[in-house]
């Protein structure tokens, strides 16, 4: 009966744990930068310009718009996102900002 209890409650904390750390060993996600959805338009070009981070020591790269905006030619920028991709609690980081425009 001990065994089972303590079973039990192992693995309550192995789902605990696995719940409440969602995204920790992998994560990419895309999200806009912008509010106005409504009239959003995207136009024909895209660049993109990415900053990193390696064990939490090291940063380098611009991730801006501006950076983000020459990287693809654009003149006007009409929308952008944010794109994050981080591995193992962010051992491995990359940020990168995506712009669209003309």
């Amino acid at each position: 009966m001990r065994r089972l209890i303590s079973r039990a409650v192992g693995l309550s904390l192995v789902v605990l744990v696995a719940a409440t750390s969602a995204g920790c060993a992998y994560l990419h996600t895309q999200r806009p930068l912008s509010v106005n959805y409504q009239k959003t338009e995207l136009g024909t070009k895209e660049g993109r310009a990415s900053a990193y981070s390696l064990f939490w020591l090291v940063a380098w790269g611009d991730a801006g718009n501006k950076a983000a905006a020459k990287n693809g030619d654009i003149k006007v920028i009409n929308c952008a996102d944010a794109e994050i991709l981080s591995v193992f609690l962010g051992l491995y980081t990359r940020m990168t900002t995506v712009v669209y425009g003309d």
